[in-house]
């Protein structure tokens, strides 16, 4: 009986810790907290003598991560045969990133994108090769970490060699597991099929179909390469973002000590009860960076420029979108008055730069 209470309580607390109003609640006195124990009126007054060569270069390599990360994504998509055009794949994440700034979910710009890529090329392929570039990301962030880790000097040095490595060591076993997965799944699965209810058989198809979309990157090494370099690059121009950032304070950061403090800062968005780890990701990542002996004021103002880093291309996913919702309502009222023919041409060619071919046609059938 004991137990039976206990469990009720457990899963009533599991369920209040997912709870949207607790999250907000969480979030809102997360960052509140954050602004009240930081100096902020030194982190404006950081903003307002900022010196603008060095914040352009630093959004320019920003710009670059986000074309890498493009990379990192499309090089597994593409290399199990879905050929997709690079400017269909760049406008959808582009566009999830947009959607992460109006919903700030981890997983929201992947879920938009495995549902929507995945209704033109399957969805377990897409599925796959978004958590493929997950997992090449993160290892190419674990490695800048260990890297970061060996050249720095802190009271901590012995620690974080030893945790990056064994955050590197999990991350490359995590790509061998992923690549072998299919086989020892298909095991297990043989044994059980004859309990299979419907629902359970269902849920086994879907998930089998995705662990083959994983085993076919067996097959494709100089994709897998490719995306794990993708990674790798990627997570390296943002932490030459991020120094650049930093010079742009007057204050000069090297980017060993953001491979330290941003893998750790980035943990506390798995909190389930912040939206994001809003917040809580900023007011960890100040305490890292003060224990570098980097002044609080720009410590802040580095942490709100983590938070407002990818704003500017989250902009362009939003000016995307509203192009493809124009040339939707083009086709619509163009169909209606029978005019495709003679007026559709001008306007395609007026938003083509913007809109991908495949969205043109996904419009065109709707």
């Amino acid at each position: 009986m004991v137990t039976g209470d206990r469990s009720r309580w457990l899963r009533r607390a599991r369920g209040g810790l997912k709870h949207p109003g607790l999250r907000v609640a969480v979030t809102v006195l997360a960052f509140a907290i954050f602004v009240h124990s930081v100096d902020i009126g030194a982190a404006v007054s950081r903003f307002s003598h900022l010196r603008w060569q060095w914040a352009l270069l630093a959004m320019a390599l920003a710009g670059l991560s986000v074309v890498a990360s493009i990379v990192e994504w499309g090089a597994l998509l593409r290399g199990v045969g879905k050929r997709i055009g690079w400017h269909y794949l760049g406008a959808w994440y582009m566009k999830g990133l947009f959607i992460n700034q109006v919903l700030p979910a981890g997983v929201g710009s992947d879920a938009v994108r495995a549902v929507q890529v995945g209704r033109s090329v399957g969805h377990g392929p897409v599925i796959a090769s978004l958590v493929g570039s997950r997992m090449a990301g993160t290892l190419g962030m674990a490695l800048w970490g260990l890297c970061g880790a060996l050249l720095s000097s802190t009271v901590f040095h012995t620690t974080d060699v030893v945790g990056f490595a064994a955050f590197s060591g999990a991350m490359l076993l995590a790509w061998g597991l992923a690549l072998v997965a299919e086989k020892g799944f298909a095991l297990v699965r043989g044994q059980d099929r004859p309990h299979h209810s419907w629902l359970s058989h269902q849920l086994s198809e879907r998930f089998a179909g995705f662990l083959r979309a994983l085993g076919h990157f067996r097959g494709v090494p100089r994709a897998v390469l490719l995306s794990v370099a993708a990674g790798g690059v990627g997570w390296g121009l943002n932490l030459l973002s991020m120094e650049a950032f930093s010079r742009a304070l007057g204050y000069n950061i090297p980017w060993g000590v953001f491979a330290i403090a941003l893998p750790i800062a980035l943990l506390v968005t798995f909190v389930p009860i912040s939206a994001n780890g809003i917040g809580l990701r900023e007011g960890l990542l100040v305490f890292l960076l003060i224990q570098f002996h980097v002044p609080a004021g720009v410590a802040a103002a580095m942490a709100l420029f983590v938070d407002f880093q990818l704003l500017p291309f989250a902009v362009m996913g939003g000016v995307v979108h509203l192009a493809e919702a124009t040339v939707r309502r083009a086709y619509r009222r163009l169909f209606q008055c029978g005019q495709m023919g003679t007026l559709l041409g001008p306007a395609h060619a007026a938003l083509h730069w913007l809109v991908a071919p495949e969205a043109i046609v996904e419009i065109s059938r709707s």
